[in-house]
């Protein structure tokens, strides 16, 4: 894998994505589809343009990075616990490559908003959701990557809040949703008048019993970053036996199935988003615990995915083969703006570990 090429590669890409008035969130049949909110995925897309700024220094990418800012803008006040993902690699890289304040601002106002997920009884985060006309708090494993924004806005702030709501959510997260082997439940539903946990789920997997590849990834993320913040040994000890899981029940060329209890087959649908999360998670465990293993675990994931599945030129997206929800077929072998931006994320935090 030559990474400068791969990047270079990429860049183009980007530049190529530039032409949308509308932000890509997965395509169909290589073709971009597009949210006109941003949905859960526009800051991915931002931050995109932010690594492009980054490795270029091309006054291009800023300056179409600060254009979405202002379409985004907006969601600080959307009550969804995937803040995290629209204000965390847009608003909150922004600030820290640009130092503008009015960045800092806004995301610390979608911090707020992201507090107000918070359950004290449960001491967990939740979606509403309407199931049979019935009103249910819907708990995921894609909650750990969003507490990015809570661990930022404390760190900025040292208010204590923020720091108090990310923790107590990890902790529980480790109690409800992490199996003894290092797999993980998608999640669990909450009756909101009692508070009370009805049942664990799975929204994207096979069933409640398997173990969903991108909320695996989900949470290696996550809980690396909650040690980040936390230096609390718990944290990384989970991160490395989810790390571990996800990369010894891989396949040979280490991108992992859509489900890990899918049927094992040489065509069997596979998800690079979920390789290119777990990538970025396993480096930064690499590089807080000093262990090679995970470095090397990160290596091989991103030269199979620079090796063997990067979209063809003529096509949308960099990365080929994502999942996005296969029981609803939607986003199947097909790129995925998240995986786009975790790849890219990977190789540039990979030549300075």
């Amino acid at each position: 894998m030559e990474i400068d090429l791969v990047l270079n590669y990429a860049i183009e890409k980007i530049k190529k994505t530039m032409r949308l008035r509308e932000f890509p969130h997965i395509t169909n049949n290589n073709i971009w589809q597009t949210t006109s909110d941003g949905y859960w995925t526009g800051g991915f897309w931002i931050g995109l343009l932010w690594w492009a700024y980054k490795i270029t220094e091309d006054e291009l990418f800023k300056k179409e990075a600060y254009r979405w800012l202002g379409l985004l803008e907006k969601r600080k006040i959307s009550r969804t616990f995937d803040l995290g993902f629209i204000f965390t690699p847009s608003f909150v890289l922004g600030y820290k490559m640009t130092s503008d304040m009015h960045l800092r601002k806004v995301a610390l106002e979608a911090a707020e908003t992201l507090l107000t997920t918070y359950n004290e009884k449960l001491e967990l985060m939740y979606d509403e959701m309407i199931i049979n006309g019935k009103k249910f708090g819907e708990i995921i494993i894609d909650i750990m990557p969003n507490l990015s924004l809570l661990w930022w806005a404390h760190e900025e702030t040292d208010n204590e809040k923020y720091f108090n709501t990310a923790n107590a959510h990890s902790l529980r997260t480790i109690e409800e949703l992490v199996r003894e082997d290092g797999s993980t439940f998608q999640g669990m539903l909450i009756d909101l008048k009692t508070s009370e946990i009805i049942k664990k789920c799975t929204f994207q997997g096979i069933n409640v019993d398997s173990c969903w590849s991108r909320g695996q990834a989900w949470g290696i993320y996550g809980f690396i970053n909650a040690y980040k913040a936390t230096r609390n040994k718990k944290f990384l000890e989970t991160a490395k036996r989810l790390g571990n899981y996800f990369v010894s029940n891989s396949p040979e060329d280490f991108i992992p199935y859509w489900d890990f209890n899918a049927p094992k087959k040489p065509d069997a649908i596979r998800d690079s988003s979920a390789a290119s999360i777990a990538s970025l998670g396993l480096l930064e465990i690499y590089k807080h615990s000093l262990e090679i293993k995970f470095k090397e675990d990160a290596l091989k994931i991103l030269n199979s995915l620079s090796n063997n599945y990067l979209t063809n030129k003529n096509k949308d997206g960099i990365l080929a083969q994502g999942c996005f929800y296969k029981p609803k077929n939607l986003g199947v072998k097909e790129s995925l703006i998240w995986g786009d931006y975790f790849f890219i994320e990977s190789l540039i935090k990979i030549k300075e570990y």
